[in-house]
């Protein structure tokens, strides 16, 4: 064969081959999962660095958002800001980046805006995860979901010191430099779902501070958990378990497990 009809026969099994190659690529890219992480009351999308670096030593890909008017969103803080406000900065924030397969992790007041964000992007989200906190029902706020404690600190802090409108960022944990005052209309907001909740969930417990967040731990969340048929674990720590040591390193192997279940084609976690 003469050298002309060699590269002839070469560059047509090189188009030949391209569309299989391309949906080879395709699907390689498709089964990446990625974590979008989203913070709870007072913080912003830095709280998860800590974790986020043990993830992404692991190789995998992660996104913080920081939600209006907390963070270096600070500016936008207002009156009107409330829960569907934040739904819609994830929903956003994955829709814009066009985001697949997504692990979504919420912590605490997070666990209701990944409520609304998995209700409306569905088909987007392959695993929603809970840290110390709950999903919420059709009809309910985060109030309901924490039970009475948490909404008689956080009510006295509006009273008292929030200009009837604000969580002061020290009312119910110790604060932080990065923490700043919450807007109440998160927490009273009632959520509007349309759909039926993931199939595919994990709900991650800790075990400090019990007087405040006991009623979501001991009741709701194993009640939820059993509902939906996720998986449940305790992890020793503080209510942010991952922003410190041993816990962030715990809930870091809960994660892995999940994204590494996903990447072989399972929505069930590693057990512990």
């Amino acid at each position: 064969m003469s050298l002309n009809a060699s590269l002839l026969a070469f560059v047509i099994l090189v188009i030949s081959a391209a569309p299989n190659l391309s949906i080879a690529a395709e699907e390689n890219s498709v089964s990446k999962p990625s974590f979008v992480f989203v913070h709870g009351t007072f913080q912003w999308g830095g709280q998860w660095n800590a974790l986020s670096s043990l993830l992404q030593s692991e190789g995998l890909t992660v996104h913080s958002p920081s939600m209006t008017g907390l963070g270096e969103r600070e500016h936008l803080l207002s009156k009107q800001v409330g829960l569907s406000t934040h739904i819609a900065d994830i929903s956003n924030y994955i829709t814009w980046l066009d985001i697949q397969n997504v692990i979504l992790v919420a912590h605490s007041y997070g666990g209701a805006v990944i409520t609304g964000v998995a209700d409306e992007l569905g088909d987007r989200i392959a695993h929603v995860v809970y840290i110390d906190t709950v999903p919420l029902n059709h009809g309910e706020n985060l109030l309901d979901a924490f039970g009475p404690e948490v909404k008689s600190i956080a009510q006295q802090s509006v009273e008292e010191s929030g200009d009837g409108w604000l969580i002061a960022a020290d009312a119910l944990r110790d604060p932080a430099p990065t923490m700043r005052s919450h807007p109440w209309k998160t927490y009273t907001d009632r959520i509007d779902l349309t759909g039926v909740p993931p199939e595919s969930g994990t709900i991650i417990v800790a075990t400090e501070n019990a007087e405040t967040f006991g009623y979501m731990r001991q009741k709701e969340a194993p009640l939820r958990a059993r509902k939906r048929g996720w998986n449940i674990f305790t992890i020793e720590g503080p209510h942010p378990l991952q922003e410190s040591s041993p816990s962030k390193e715990e809930v870091a192997k809960v994660l892995i497990g999940v994204a590494r279940e996903l990447e072989q084609g399972s929505a069930e976690p590693l057990k512990l």
